[in-house]
């Protein structure tokens, strides 16, 4: 693979759930995602194999992690990072609007696959 430059402002945004922006840009055996979220907005329980590391930009969020019902419960504010691993069960919720930064490694293959989707349906 050779390197790629790209400007952020030219990465396509997407709107997976309502309130929740994302952009990402992705190598081989990483991604890096960056989420404008407004307040409330919720990001419902899901799971992946993909290791996650969220760096808290500003704002609050709540992580909620394992069963829903019995989660373990994590508050985040701006500063705050916080690492999932692959396979875990996971909420989150918007205390405050956020902007938070993710890492993932592999990388989210699910969502390359829609923007691939979307992009040779047009």
């Amino acid at each position: 693979m050779r390197a790629i430059k790209r400007a952020w402002r030219d990465v396509q945004a997407e709107v997976p759930v309502p309130g929740v922006s994302r952009q990402f840009v992705h190598g081989e055996q990483a991604m890096v995602a960056q989420f404008e979220l407004a307040a409330g907005a919720v990001v419902p329980w899901h799971e992946h194999p993909n290791e996650q590391i969220s760096v808290i930009l500003s704002g609050r969020t709540r992580f909620e992690f394992g069963s829903p019902d019995a989660p373990e419960v994590v508050e985040s504010s701006g500063g705050d990072t916080v690492v999932i691993p692959g396979g875990v069960p996971h909420q989150i919720t918007v205390l405050e609007a956020a902007r938070v930064f993710d890492v993932f490694a592999p990388p989210r293959e699910d969502w390359i696959a829609a923007r691939r989707d979307v992009t040779d349906a047009g």
